[in-house]
């Protein structure tokens, strides 16, 4: 048996790596791909745009394009639509498919605010579809092991974590992302401004797309949602668009903090390879050079190295086709930080940080 797959959206990048594991996946197949109409029509097709990825699918997999994807989904009548559009109507196209009875694998973030967030859940029952959230780190083999090293006990509870992701944006200068070799081309700051990531309409700006990754993480290792979520978010860089290009938040719990930040203003270089954990007897973090190989490190409350907790290659972690794969076809379960409601609480963390940055006080969830 095949999976039967499309794409609905092409408006993320990620477009491009979700097509590469499709294709590579044994057991399934990309029937077709179709974006959906723009709220903010783009004025170039330089790479990464999303007529750009549209193309590069088509002729990099001999996908057939469709100029309607209802019309897509009614034809092919799919397994399962992987959804890339703007975060602002991922609620709407999610229903969209689910109501036709096929699976939806959202982009991360799941949704641009609680409210839409609570209807993708909702879907789940309403439709009885499977509804999970793609999330490019959850494939990282060193961020598993460390997430494996801090639930062994043997460094007590988790104090103090501390993430920080960026890059110069996604259309920024030197941007490069998995599934496609080259780097961004040259864009005008008029050509970026017509895109969706730069316009706060459409669920752009680094609240959504790079603070998502530490909410996610801090979801994940504490194995609870925070208290409450106190954030300062800025416009440093991107004159040409209306939202926030760095920002830092705090997630407090009772005897716990978290401290999550992004830029759309930096190279990538500079960012450190994943979180670190700064635990009652000692320390776990991820480390790594520039192109080498990531993995974890530990040492003890006296600084003594501490090996990591082993993990085991499992096939169904390779990427989230192979892992559906293996859901659908096997029953293996789903990753925790892959279902509707662990990215609820991820969502409502973000929600929470964003009225933070208004109020300029801790607000909670």
């Amino acid at each position: 048996m095949k999976i039967r797959s499309v794409i609905v959206g092409c408006a993320h990048m990620h477009v491009n790596e979700i097509a590469l594991y499709i294709s590579g996946e044994p057991h399934s197949v990309l029937r077709g791909v179709a974006d959906v109409p723009a709220a903010l029509p783009e004025e170039t097709d330089k790479r990464y745009t999303r007529a750009w990825n549209l193309q590069n699918i088509v002729n990099t997999y001999k996908v057939t394009p469709y100029d309607d994807y209802l019309a897509m989904l009614d034809e092919l009548k799919p397994d399962v639509a992987y959804l890339l559009c703007e975060n602002y109507r991922k609620a709407e196209i999610a229903e969209e498919i689910a109501r036709r009875g096929i699976d939806v694998i959202i982009e991360k973030p799941m949704a641009v605010d609680p409210e839409s967030a609570a209807k993708i859940v909702a879907l789940k029952e309403k439709y009885g579809v499977n509804i999970f959230v793609n999330w490019p780190v959850a494939w990282r083999k060193y961020v598993r092991e460390m997430k494996a090293t801090l639930d062994s006990g043997q460094f007590g509870k988790i104090k103090k974590l501390r993430y920080l992701n960026g890059h110069t944006g996604p259309l920024g200068k030197g941007a490069k992302h998995r599934g496609v070799s080259d780097n961004a081309e040259a864009m005008t700051d008029a050509e970026r401004s017509r895109t969706w990531w730069y316009r706060s309409e459409c669920g752009g700006g680094a609240f959504l797309d790079i603070l998502c990754y530490g909410c996610y993480f801090t979801r994940w290792m504490f194995g609870k949602k925070p208290l409450s979520m106190m954030a300062y978010a800025a416009n440093l860089g991107t004159p040409y668009g209306d939202v926030e290009d760095n920002l830092a938040a705090i997630a407090t719990y009772e005897d716990a903090f978290a401290v999550c930040e992004g830029t759309w203003t930096t190279p990538r270089r500079r960012m450190p390879t994943g979180p670190e954990a700064v635990c009652e007897e000692g320390a776990v973090w991820c480390d790594g050079v520039p192109d080498g190989e990531a993995f974890v490190a530990a040492a003890d409350i006296y600084g003594n190295d501490v090996a990591p907790a082993a993990l085991d290659e499992d096939e169904g972690y390779r990427n989230m086709p192979c892992h559906y794969a293996a859901f659908r076809l096997a029953g293996e379960p789903i990753a925790e930080t892959l279902t509707a409601e662990f990215n609820a609480d991820v969502v409502a963390m973000i929600d929470a940080a964003r009225r933070s940055n208004l109020s300029r006080k801790a607000e909670s969830l």
